[in-house]
């Protein structure tokens, strides 16, 4: 019987593969930053979205019930304040949600670090 050769790989095809994995999480990391920036638009439209809706609709309901009693610029006064706290109150809640659902992240990336340590 043929004695069988040494399958293990050569030490220079595993540095080459080794140096062909960071390049290829170089890149992946690039694309992720470039993504989050998106992502963080995206938040700060929605947050400014969220205040400007609560002042619009106070503002646009006061002045209804302004027009419609005569009582000009009570409940215009009255709701514009009301929408400016509602949409203030929305805009903390969402920014809470947001800390909450990027620490959750945060601490998934980090446990999986810890499980899978780089070799050097």
């Amino acid at each position: 019987m043929p004695e069988k050769e040494d399958e293990s790989p050569k030490p220079s095809a595993l540095k080459d593969l080794d140096q062909r994995l960071r390049q290829a999480r170089g890149t992946e990391e690039q694309f992720d930053s470039s993504e989050q920036r998106g992502n963080a638009l995206g938040l700060a439209f929605r947050l400014v979205t969220e205040l400007v809706a609560g002042v619009v609709v106070g503002g646009v309901i006061g002045w209804s019930l302004d027009f419609w009693f005569g009582t000009t610029p009570w409940f215009l006064l009255i709701f514009f304040a009301l929408g400016s706290l509602a949409g203030i109150l929305n805009v903390v809640r969402t920014a809470q949600v947001m800390n909450a659902k990027q620490a959750l992240d945060d601490d998934v990336v980090g446990r999986a670090e810890k499980q899978d340590p780089e070799d050097t």
